[in-house]
């Protein structure tokens, strides 16, 4: 059985290296990702395109994993996303310029593994803090 800390492990390290192929490699042909705003996103393609929208607005966009339990396919994990809002974020909403502004958004996941792959994620952070933070919404 694969270690599903390495699994977590290895699906963040594509994200931080902005490395569509090496993150479709970390998910399973099914994957499901749900995101704050009621938005669940199904199969590698409409993760990587969801995720390519923040490699492009903050291109050294940075997640760190502070804690983490794991528990059967499970793991939970808290930590940070840090990036520089240089390039255009493209909402539903509409484009967002870039601002300069630095991000550091506290969010929290849980992913679960098979096979030695993400099948699932559930990632949570406040939607108004990222907001404020790109300078969309005053503080």
């Amino acid at each position: 059985m694969v270690d599903i800390v390495e699994a977590a492990q290895r699906h963040d390290d594509a994200f931080n290296a902005h490395d569509p192929e090496a993150r479709i490699a970390a998910m399973t042909p099914d994957t499901e990702l749900v995101v704050p705003g009621g938005i669940t996103l199904s199969g590698p393609e409409q993760v990587i395109a969801f995720l390519q929208v923040f490699w492009e607005a903050l291109p050294d966009a940075h997640i760190a994993a502070a804690n983490h339990v794991a528990a059967g396919d499970t793991i939970a994990l808290e930590g940070t996303l840090t990036g520089t809002h240089t390039g255009t974020f493209r909402a539903p909403q509409g484009d967002v310029p870039a601002t300069g502004n630095r991000i550091e958004l506290r969010a929290a996941a849980f992913k679960k593994i098979r096979d030695g792959r993400v099948a699932s994620e559930h990632l949570f952070f406040d939607q108004l803090d990222f907001l404020q933070q790109l300078g969309v919404i005053p503080r």
